[in-house]
């Protein structure tokens, strides 16, 4: 195939045509901007609802994408539809299934391709910078998330730093994402940049209108870095790592990340070293993150006995899983006042079904209200933690006896876990 390729941006903020032959109609349809508006929103569920319906996420995005489609303009080539290159494999899965059902020759790839192709630098000398509303995804030789915090000048002096570290000073150009749908992209793009020329590299800024530009004149046709470089490709398998320890407490990001032997964030905002070198992914549910295993699947348990939670299982034993749930609770909580919440809720279960309750625990370091949950077939060990407004629960399943195999999972889920603030 010759010629150019119609792109379609999907995320971090919305999901639109790029550039796509002489008409853009299908953008002004207002049912179609709910349904993409609608598939965005929901990549991470099963469900979105459109006018209050329920739809199936899968076929959300199909229509999202088909509503975008370029087969009318002229644009004949085929699409290409392009991903924040820090998103999880889960929603990249999304994005491509639904891809598949658009006419014509459709490929998927990470939005650094595209933003790479603003430098005709050797790509193993690029690095490129994507912010997204609580995280900036460094993407090079690997793929690392800085977490956004209050203070920009502080992420601004990580993210360098991160660069610095990645590129041991033989980075040539630094392209740095300013998405128009993120809050004040702008302005940590330009702290960023400015820290980057500081340490004598250059830096480049591509706003909105720089990457419709690059859309117009992509080199779709031709091997690209999404497919032709094994170091993304293998940055793409990996997913994102945490950086090392973060500066002055950086607040964690709001993403889900997939990772290699990270450093996690502890309540304190600390460091901590993993105990396992095994992937892990970054999972955030509402307020809360915390580390989990990468090739563990994560779902939303709405019914059943105990509370509405996140259960990420294991592939090789479904009795083998992690449970968060979170609550609310009064900024000057203690742990004694948690305790007692618990205990007042435990006691009115049936005997035998939740014991060993400790109002003054320690689990992997944190104090924590612990007990155990008693089933048929498992056995989950809960740790309680408060960290700021959010009370955080997390159980660890095991069959009768099998507890040493989740030990490790369980003591890194622990640990990682903390508050978005």
């Amino acid at each position: 195939m010759s010629g150019h390729r119609a792109i379609i941006e999907v995320g971090p903020g919305e999901i639109r045509r790029l550039c796509c032959g002489p008409s853009m109609a299908a953008d002004a349809d207002a049912d179609a901007s709910e349904i993409r508006d609608a598939a965005l929103h929901a990549i991470d569920d099963c469900v979105g609802l459109v006018e209050g319906r329920p739809v199936a996420v899968d076929a959300l995005w199909s229509a999202a994408l088909r509503s975008l489609d370029c087969a009318t303009d002229g644009a004949g080539n085929g699409t290409v539809v392009v991903h924040p290159s820090w998103w999880s494999s889960s929603r990249v899965g999304v994005v491509t299934g639904a891809a598949k059902s658009m006419p014509g020759d459709v490929s998927v790839r990470p939005r650094s391709w595209l933003l790479s192709q603003a430098s005709n630098a050797d790509p193993e000398a690029m690095v490129v910078v994507e912010i997204a509303e609580r995280v900036v995804a460094i993407v090079g030789a690997e793929t690392v998330g800085v977490p956004r915090g209050v203070e920009q000048d502080l992420v601004a002096e990580e993210v360098a730093t991160v660069i610095g570290e990645m590129s041991s000073g033989t980075t040539a150009v630094v392209l740095i994402d300013v998405p128009s749908t993120v809050a004040e992209a702008s302005g940590l793009a330009a702290a960023i940049a400015s820290e980057v020329r500081k340490s004598g590299q250059r830096a480049m800024e591509i706003d909105a209108a720089r990457l419709s530009r690059l859309a117009a004149s992509a080199r779709t046709a031709l091997p690209n870095r999404g497919e032709s470089s094994q170091r993304e490709s293998a940055a793409s398998a990996r997913g994102v790592r945490s950086p090392r320890p973060m500066l002055r407490g950086l607040a964690a990001a709001a993403v889900v990340f997939a990772a290699v032997a990270p450093v996690v964030i502890g309540a304190g905002g600390r460091g901590v070293a993993p105990p396992t070198t095994a992937p892990t992914t970054f999972l955030v549910e509402g307020r809360v993150a915390l580390t989990v295993p990468a090739y563990w699947t994560a779902q939303r348990v709405l019914a059943g006995p105990g509370s509405a939670r996140v259960q990420v299982t294991s592939p090789a034993d479904p009795e083998a899983a992690l449970h968060v749930t979170q609550s609310p609770v009064p900024p000057d909580e203690t742990m004694g006042v948690t305790a007692d919440r618990l205990q007042r809720a435990i006691g009115s279960e049936p005997d035998g079904v939740f014991v060993d309750f400790n109002p003054s625990g320690i689990s992997a370091g944190r104090p924590a209200v612990t007990y155990r949950e008693i089933r048929a077939s498992h056995q989950v060990r809960w740790t309680v933690v408060v960290d700021g407004p959010v009370r955080i629960s997390i159980g660890c399943q095991s069959r009768p006896g099998g507890e040493d195999k989740v030990r490790d999972v369980c003591e890194q889920a622990v640990r990682s876990a903390h508050t978005i603030r």
